[in-house]
């Protein structure tokens, strides 16, 4: 069973379970206006439809990824959203992607937080290598999550569909693998140089240098310098942590923290760290129960 997670949402394929949602989903008359092929007028047509879906999740040659949409914290669903794959080439699959949620959740961002991660898992995990989707061009709310996710637009066709009554506009979106990972590494490239520039006009205060104990826990001894950015703010209220290495000046990692009894989470600059250091400091921030970190290399 295929199983994401973000920051809100949850993303998994469909249950059966799940046919109190997708009726409400599919039988809305707001929601499925620009989808009217698959608008459905009675719970029996629902739970076929649904009966397709997870069936076709269980098929080891899939073509459907059709996932259900539900909020982390309370289980609530909220959409569906995914792709077909229309072709499989020597270079990859090319998919037809669609995504639609609830009226009561329209507005919060959850579409574009779960298309963003949807398209993540077709080209990282399931051998993609275009993403096609489109919309007509009345349907705006459609197009922008289109637009947030990254995606370019490929064409535009005057008069090209007949709908409720008229003659309307569409409008075609693509993504490519080596688009998005385009994208990324610039997003990265940002990342990275905004850290510099913080870093760069903050003063380096080292309040535990290597080899003091900790001021609450004696058993403790920092194994690298360690301190914070001044005129900086952090989740806790103090400065923004940082460890500085014996490898000069250079931004080189980030560590993000979880604290199960601070009940908080963090990041960590890793300045002028060696690899070596960078693993001594990620097993510092793993050496208990209640503490966890993940390295991020520049």
């Amino acid at each position: 069973m295929i199983r994401l997670t973000t920051e809100r949402l949850i993303i998994r394929d469909p249950l059966l379970t799940d046919i109190d949602g997708w009726h409400r989903l599919l039988a809305d008359s707001e929601t499925m206006y620009f989808l009217d092929d698959i608008f459905t007028k009675t719970l029996e047509e629902s739970k076929q439809n649904l009966n397709v879906a997870v069936e076709e999740s269980e098929k080891q040659n899939r073509k459907k990824y059709f996932f259900a949409i539900e909020i982390k914290d309370t289980g609530a669903f909220v959409g569906t959203v995914g792709y077909t794959v229309i072709n499989t080439t020597p270079v990859g699959k090319m998919v037809g992607a669609g995504y639609f949620i609830l009226p009561e959740y329209h507005g919060k961002g959850y579409m574009t937080e779960a298309f963003m991660e949807v398209i993540r898992f077709a080209f990282e995990n399931n051998d993609v290598f275009r993403i096609n989707t489109g919309c007509l061009t009345e349907n705006h709310a459609s197009e922008r999550v289109m637009q947030k996710c990254g995606l370019i637009k490929e064409a535009e066709y005057k008069a090209y569909t007949w709908h409720d009554g008229q003659i309307k506009d569409r409008v075609e979106y693509r993504l490519l693998r080596d688009e998005w990972r385009i994208k990324s590494e610039q997003y990265n490239i940002g990342f990275w140089a905004a850290l510099d520039e913080l870093v760069s006009v903050s003063k380096i205060i080292i309040d535990r240098p290597k080899g003091s104990r900790h001021p609450k826990y004696s058993d403790f001894v920092y194994p690298v310098d360690y301190g914070y950015l001044e005129n900086t703010t952090a989740m806790d209220g103090g400065g923004i942590d940082v460890w500085k290495g014996s490898d000069g000046e250079c931004v080189g990692a980030i560590i993000c923290t979880v604290d199960l009894l601070k009940r908080d989470s963090e990041i960590k600059i890793l300045i002028g760290c060696t690899e070596e250091e960078k693993q001594i400091i990620l097993g510092t921030h793993n050496d208990n129960k209640y503490m966890k970190g993940i390295l991020i290399r520049r």
